[in-house]
């Protein structure tokens, strides 16, 4: 049974009353209203939610809610939001949810102003651009790496591997940690899932060769390419349209540089 018609007979009942949230039951100074029997009621199996349908159901919830709110009164009373130790957890969660507030505000921002750039056609792809893309990049690629933080590192790493040592063995030290557990391999990519600095020596060397060290934003990366397909435009059509779009946006913040000068303060990243 679907989990939303099966909580809908309270629903009804609860939003039957108007005005001022009904209440419960009281423990002490404390209520448990209408709305938190619900919330907590959606928090639960769907199962155990169409038990909460019978009389019998509804009452045992209903306690274990006043055992909650029977603990929270005893908690309260005991002062302990007082303790320096209550005021400096409260105080990092509070800035944690203000973070978290933060970000999302800001992801929902990015959100509807790339939406606002594909309406007003900044974004747009079309399908002949698509078409055009997939015939100059048909191919896909697999691709095992190592990053190493210096050119030495990366060197001697190269070394090894050149001297019969094991690809997958040596990746587990890589400081690449997505890709360190799987042996350095990386999803199969097409031209322009892949970082810029690495696309061109992935793509134009051979199936099996070791490739190294090659400098990039995050390190120095040895490279193992391990395969090389061609792809349909139908089963790639939705990664290409992602890739042009995103290239798309590169262009147009470029237009916005100068309405928005980049200065790095801290010297160690300059």
């Amino acid at each position: 049974m679907n989990v939303r018609w099966a909580a809908l007979p309270i629903l009804v009942l609860f939003c039957a009353c108007k005005g001022k949230e009904p209440v419960v039951a009281k423990v002490g100074t404390l209520a448990i209203t209408e709305g938190e029997f619900r919330a907590k009621l959606m928090d639960v199996a769907p199962d155990y939610q169409n038990y909460v349908l019978t009389p019998n159901g509804r009452r045992q919830f209903l306690d274990v809610l006043i055992r909650e709110k029977l603990i929270l009164a005893a908690a309260t009373d005991s002062g302990v939001q007082k303790s320096s130790e209550f005021r400096t957890e409260w105080d990092r969660i509070q800035a944690e949810e203000q973070r978290a507030l933060e970000q999302a505000k800001d992801k929902l921002m990015i959100h509807l102003w790339r939406e606002e750039l594909r309406q007003k056609g900044v974004l747009r792809v079309t399908d002949e651009e698509v078409k055009e893309r997939h015939g100059r990049h048909p191919n896909e690629v697999a691709v095992r790496h190592i990053l190493y933080a210096t050119p030495e590192d990366a060197e001697a790493g190269l070394k090894k591997l050149r001297g019969g040592a094991n690809f997958a063995t040596l990746a587990k030290d890589s400081l690449d940690a997505d890709t360190a557990a799987d042996g350095g391999k990386m999803r199969p990519a097409l031209y322009g899932e892949i970082i810029p600095e690495l696309e061109d020596v992935v793509f134009h060397s051979r199936v099996g060769e070791l490739v190294g060290p090659v400098r990039s934003k995050f390190g120095y990366h040895v490279l193992k390419k391990e395969a090389e397909k061609p792809t349909k435009l139908e089963e790639v059509q939705d990664r290409i349209r992602i890739i042009l779009e995103k290239q798309k946006l590169d262009q147009h913040l470029q237009t916005l540089q100068a309405r928005f000068p980049v200065e790095v303060v801290d010297v160690q990243f300059k």
